[in-house]
């Protein structure tokens, strides 16, 4: 699959830029929008937003000159996530190169299935005004972590030496999925995992250096209620709070 293609698909616009809007506009790293349909909300990494000025906003084009602001952010229960409200809601009108990701197209699991994939981050743009997305394309490794620990730690690792540098702290995993006939699914582009530095080196599953450390995306099933008839994907089965309308028990 060929970049191009990838940096066209309609899920890569789910990637947006976190500004500080003053005293003077300033990027903080990339978010990724989600929505449900009736509400919007987004994540990013939970050290960056700890360490970034306010107010905070997302820019809705690229030379942000359009922006909705964020009403606040919490830590969410995956490590390195912060989930972010947003302080108006998304407009549905004009033109932005910014779009929501519906919530359907996000995978609970760390599971690329081998399909090509990639990192999109947000960086300053080469001309000297506002920002670009970057797609990094990757390899995914699951390295067990030995020992008497069984967690698997998942990494990124660049197809390019000249992506080794990139900062990529926030940034998601986009996997390009092939159809999967047994399951009777169709060729579909999901956001997989949110992207945190991976600064300890312990493992080197690839030539080149592994870039990112990656987290699953299941908590925003609990942040967004499933409103979708038509889940693609294993986020539908967990997408929401469970509700008993029962009344107390006697």
């Amino acid at each position: 699959m060929g970049r191009d293609t990838r940096e066209t698909a309609n899920e890569v616009r789910a990637i947006a830029p976190l500004i500080v809007t003053s005293p003077q506009l300033a990027l903080v790293g990339p978010c990724t929008l989600v929505t449900n349909g009736i509400q919007t909300i987004a994540f990013s990494s939970a050290e960056l937003l700890r360490q970034a000025g306010e107010p905070l906003a997302i820019a809705l084009t690229l030379d942000c000159s359009k922006t909705v602001p964020v009403a606040s952010w919490s830590m969410g229960r995956t490590p390195h996530m912060g989930i972010i409200e947003l302080g108006a809601p998304f407009p549905r009108e004009g033109t932005h190169d910014v779009t929501p990701l519906d919530l359907g197209s996000v995978c609970a699991t760390v599971d690329t299935r081998g399909a090509p994939s990639a990192l999109v981050t947000i960086e300053p743009a080469t001309s000297g005004k506002g920002v670009s997305r970057r797609v990094i394309p990757v390899h995914v490794d699951a390295v067990d972590g030995g020992g008497m620990s069984d967690e698997i730690t998942r990494l990124a690792s660049p197809d390019q030496a000249a992506d080794v540098d990139a900062r990529i702290d926030g940034a998601a995993l986009v996997s390009w999925m092939p159809p999967d006939p047994v399951l009777g699914r169709k060729s579909e582009v999901l956001v997989v995992a949110l992207a945190a530095a991976y600064r300890s080196k312990t493992f080197k599953p690839r030539d080149l250096p592994a870039l990112a450390e990656l987290f699953g995306l299941d908590d925003l099933g609990r942040a967004l209620p499933w409103e979708s008839s038509e889940g693609t994907n294993e986020l539908g089965q967990i997408a929401g709070e469970i509700r008993d309308d029962r009344g107390p028990t006697t």
